[in-house]
């Protein structure tokens, strides 16, 4: 049996371990744990890690420096990497993500050049992942209040605006900002350790993570001594953080007395930690416990706050850390309000329906304990001066009558035309104003209570003059002048996003045609960033959605809790789709600067017979549309993939020379592919090894780093190889199809069924020299292909277009000008025509079959065995919209002069001597193109 000497030895010189069980502990135990978040919570949400983003920074800085876009697709890794290794400072000998000081400060060594790269890194075009989202909601409930993080990315406040939680966080983004700072937060906090990008201070170059600023350091080392701290996504690499906060307070903390939890991914926890994080394992010995993890996302997602949810974890909330002028106006306790003037009842019932959103439990009869401490997590009720108060939003919602205290919490509903409408809408025995004047009549009714009931007041008015009527047409149908969606998004958007502390009421005005609500408030200053300097009407109608803020973020949560919102920023959008399909139109904004924001929809055009109640269609603002999108009906239902050497496609295919390798995509050391590749490495010599072999779902494959790319480029190549198998031409690099003509005909046409007859359709026309009739170039009607998802389903969609070659085949204009003027020649074609492509090339990928049809694979027939099975509709979806939706459009004949021109032009262009006619007509294999396209 060991010494107790020999024991202590042991404890401080092992490496103890804990499983996230441990961690959940810790969220609900006390002290509360204090979070340190690094680089490695944010790759999923966009954000390049260390090692990426070093490679980015060489690729914008080349850019730059050979007078290219650094967005530019064409820049390949061969461009910048050679040019990176050749720098003084770069060593091969250490991690790429060691180098990130060096590379910030070589490179981007003119401080705006850092400002510009960052804040374009930071703002990747994806929302925040999951595990952002449910660490937003472990915030919200209270089980940690501060996180510290070295990244100055936004994806926690990203995160807080998708899920409306917390309702307030305190971001601390500079030294100065520490006067903000508490060591006791009711509200959450976090604290930036470098700054954030706006506040750009540096702390990226080697010469300045040596030390953290002193004020920081002081302001947190108590919290450091006084809770457990949490570890996740941190490399420990940054002598500033590692030294600032851990090695040098390590006395200071009796040696992190509480704990010390480095979350580790599983693959890694064997792996020898870096020599830092060694130390100050070594220094504090057993407070020192090492978790390993399957991730950032699936930690605080799922082993976090899922399974503390699905236990029955309480909220917390702590004692009070903010001013009480930092909060948002319903957050603030109400003036002379008392929680007797609450109805508790409401309360409770409102509480447990949000408890069933969020499967939290919830007692089945009322709970006076359980409804107060819960309202007061969801910031109803608040402590005030050894009291228990209602908040502006708590007094809002479940007061009886809010106006004493919130004198402009009402209602002005006003009704104005002939008395026979006013009277058939609300009923005979309402009083009507004005009513000698038959055109000009009007009621008005005070709508009044408390926010629920004022929902519920103005649903049933609005109901009332949305008339109900037959509408006459091919197929006969009940319609609405309005949608009543549209309708209750523009009642639950004038309630929630209106400002509580103006005294003016908001005002519903009713006419036979169209209802106006103007509510005080304009927009709030997060959405008027978010649109900067364009009209947020133009945005939202160009498909814009996600354009989120809250001024009031208590009562939005509420009402999402109880079902008459959504989180996703598309009520605005909603009514305005509503009420264009409902053919309708609509027209909101904020006016009279920026004070107000008036909604007005107007009413369906039909003119209704009041004896029959029926009206005819009014299709004059109709338009009927085709869209371009083939719905996949049987996607993969896995995606194989396995490790490789090569760090790009085509340096996969080169090295695998005879060997046989599937179509598919290298991405971060992996050979994604749709093909079976068990089925393959089993059955034939490959270079990959059959061990290594793994399967993912497509939506696991979406969640991981750049995973929907590659989801799509898989599919988009399957779709390019099925045209491929049809015998067509395919530019890969455009991703564009087109048909060559035959060996011995100077033209090429396909007869086919159309929509409503057989058509014969020229593909390939060949253009002559006017002077010579010599051959100038041919014209090949082409496809362009490309795949999104759209909701649950994925569709490819067809771009019709135009593709010129030298010789009919294969051999392309290969000048960079040639995709613009290709672009100019598609434009030339109407609608009708456009119309006529889609239903062609919609009848080629189908080979004219009827219903469903599946994707043919172009690999070697020792491949196509285990292609994978996608099935695709042959129908094109279309439908109806009232052509308000669209600007007015000049719609002009086709000049001949700029036809003209296009010709000259690609005659030109056919003229010159490239490097490409020296190559062969013969079609490239799939890992011959690959090789070219990458």
């Amino acid at each position: 049996m060991a010494s107790s000497s020999q024991a202590s030895e042991f404890i401080s010189t092992e490496i103890q371990r804990a499983v996230p069980g441990r961690l959940r502990s810790l969220l609900l135990g006390q002290p509360e744990p204090i979070l340190l978040l690094g680089a490695g919570a944010s790759i999923s949400s966009g954000i390049p890690a260390a090692g990426e983003a070093v490679e980015r920074i060489a690729k914008w800085r080349w850019c730059l420096d050979n007078d290219r876009l650094p967005n530019d697709p064409s820049v390949r890794r061969a461009d910048y990497w050679p040019w990176l290794t050749g720098q003084p400072w770069f060593s091969a000998d250490v991690l790429l993500a060691e180098l990130y000081p060096d590379a910030v400060k070589n490179l981007l060594n003119v401080a705006n050049d850092r400002r510009v790269f960052f804040e374009d890194m930071i703002h990747p075009p994806v929302h925040p992942n999951r595990g952002y989202r449910g660490l937003a909601n472990i915030l919200h409930q209270g089980w940690i209040s501060t996180v510290l993080t070295t990244n100055f990315d936004e994806c926690i406040q990203k995160a807080r605006v998708l899920v409306t939680r917390p309702h307030h966080l305190v971001a601390i983004k500079t030294p100065s900002d520490m006067v903000r700072f508490s060591s006791a937060p009711q509200n959450p906090q976090l604290v930036y350790l470098h700054g954030s990008v706006e506040h750009l201070t540096d702390k990226n170059l080697a010469i300045d993570v040596q030390d953290m600023d002193s004020e920081i350091v002081e302001r947190v080392r108590p919290l450091l001594r006084d809770h457990p701290i949490i570890v996740v996504g941190y490399r420990g690499a940054e002598p500033s953080v590692m030294r600032g906060l851990f090695l040098d307070n390590i006395d200071y903390t009796n040696k992190f007395y509480h704990g010390i939890y480095w979350c580790v991914l599983d693959r890694e926890v064997d792996a020898t930690m870096p020599p830092m994080v060694s130390e100050l394992a070594s220094a504090v010995g057993g407070n020192f416990t090492k978790v390993p993890i399957s991730g950032f996302d699936d930690l605080f997602e799922i082993e976090l706050y899922n399974r503390l949810v699905a236990e029955g974890a309480q909220p917390t909330r702590r004692s009070h850390g903010y001013r009480t002028p930092e909060l948002p106006l319903d957050m603030t306790p109400i003036s002379g309000g008392l929680l007797d003037g609450i109805d508790r009842v409401l309360l409770f019932t409102r509480l447990r329906e949000y408890a069933a959103v969020l499967n939290n439990w919830a007692p089945d009869s009322y709970e006076e304990d359980w409804t107060l401490r819960i309202a007061t997590t969801f910031n109803l009720l608040v402590a005030k001066d050894d009291a228990t108060v209602p908040t502006v939003a708590g007094w809002l919602l479940f007061s009886n009558d809010p106006t004493p205290l919130v004198p402009g919490a009402f209602v002005r509903f006003r009704a104005v035309g002939p008395a026979t409408w006013l009277r058939q809408c609300l009923g005979e025995d309402i009083d009507l104003l004005h009513e000698a004047d038959e055109e000009g009549s009007l009621v008005e009714v005070e709508i009044s209570g408390n926010l629920w009931s004022q929902l519920d007041q103005l649903t049933e008015l609005l109901s009332r003059v949305n008339r109900q009527f037959r509408l006459k047409q091919e197929v006969s149908r009940q319609v609405r002048s309005y949608s009543p969606l549209a309708l209750k998004e523009m009642i639950v958007n004038a309630l929630v996003h209106r400002d509580y502390a103006c005294t003016d009421p908001v005002e519903i005005v009713v006419t036979p045609e169209r209802i106006v609500t103007r509510s005080p408030g304009g927009l709030v200053d997060t959405v008027a960033a978010q649109i900067y300097d364009q009209e947020l009407q133009a945005l939202i109608k160009a498909g814009r959605r996600s354009i989120k803020g809250y001024r009031n973020p208590v009562i939005s949560d509420l009402f999402y809790g109880g079902g008459q919102m959504d989180h996703t920023g598309s009520g605005l959008s909603d009514m305005w789709k509503e009420t264009i399909n409902n053919n309708g139109d609509v027209d909101f904004g904020p006016e009279d600067g920026n004070k107000a924001f008036t909604v007005e929809i107007r009413a369906r055009p039909e003119a209704v017979d009041d004896i029959t109640n029926t009206a005819i269609a009014d299709e004059s603002q109709v338009t009927r549309f085709t869209t371009n999108l083939l719905p996949i009906r049987t996607m993969p239902n896995r995606i194989w993939h396995a490790g490789t050497t090569a760090t790009y496609t085509g340096g996969l295919f080169r090295s695998a020379g005879d060997l046989p390798v599937p179509p598919g995509h290298v991405q971060d050391g992996r050979f994604y592919t749709l093909y079976d590749l068990e089925g393959i490495t089993d059955a034939l010599v490959t270079p990959f090894d059959p061990g290594d072999v793994e399967t993912v779902t497509p939506e696991e494959l979406i969640d991981l780093p750049n995973g929907e790319n590659i989801l799509i480029k898989l599919l988009v190549d399957a779709v390019l190889g099925h045209c491929r198998a049809l015998g067509m031409q395919i530019d890969f690099k455009r991703k564009r199809a087109h048909f060559p003509r035959f060996e011995d005909e100077q033209e090429r046409r396909i007869t086919y069924k159309a929509r409503y007859k057989r058509a014969t359709r020229t593909v390939v026309k060949v253009r002559t020299k006017r002077d010579s009739g010599e051959v100038s170039y041919y014209e090949h009607k082409a496809l362009s292909i490309s795949v999104a998802p759209y909701g649950a389903e994925w569709c490819v969609i067809l771009s019709p277009g135009y593709a010129f070659t030298r010789n009919g085949f294969g051999r392309l204009i290969g000048n960079e000008l040639i995709n613009s003027l290709s672009t100019r020649r598609a434009a030339k074609d109407f609608n009708s025509n456009v119309h006529n492509d889609l239903t062609f090339w919609q009848a080629m990928l189908a080979e004219q079959m009827e219903g469903l049809f599946s994707l043919q694979p172009d690999v070697s027939d020792g491949l196509s065995r285990f292609a994978p099975n996608i099935v695709m509709s042959n129908q094109l979806p279309g439908g109806s919209l009232n052509s308000n939706v669209f600007e007015e459009l000049a719609i002009a004949q086709g000049d001949l002069d700029e036809l003209d021109e296009l010709d000259r032009e690609l005659s030109e262009l056919a003229d010159m001597v490239e490097l490409d006619d020296l190559r062969g007509s013969e079609l490239p294999s799939f890992s011959e193109r690959v090789i070219d396209d990458d």
